[in-house]
């Protein structure tokens, strides 16, 4: 009974330090696709971002200054709630993540 418990703190413990979108931390990543499908109404469009160093990639909206290509610094934050999207009838809506504090990476 004493191992099961064990194991289960370290597997919490892990999954909290793996699973890092449910915490507000500082990442970086990679602008890899646009969705021509979608845009925002609050301006920008829709971007797939590789994140750095990981083999996670989100969708998300992007300022209008951020274009395919950059390396862009972000804040992800697991309480926001995702932007308004407009989307053609005949495509998905995909699951989306609020980003802040966006800029571009030289």
């Amino acid at each position: 009974m004493k191992q099961i418990f064990i194991y289960s703190c370290l597997i919490s413990i892990l999954s909290g330090l793996c699973c890092s979108k449910e915490h507000d931390r500082s990442f970086k990543g990679l602008v890899a696709a646009a969705d021509n499908c979608c845009s925002s109404q609050e301006g920008g469009r829709l971007y797939k971002v590789n994140i750095l160093g990981t083999d996670s990639t989100i969708t998300t909206v992007l300022p209008a200054e951020i274009s395919l290509g950059d390396t862009i610094a972000f804040n992800m934050h697991a309480t926001d709630t995702p932007p308004a999207v407009l989307c053609l009838a005949i495509c998905l809506v995909p699951e989306m993540v609020r980003l802040s504090d966006v800029s571009k990476v030289h």
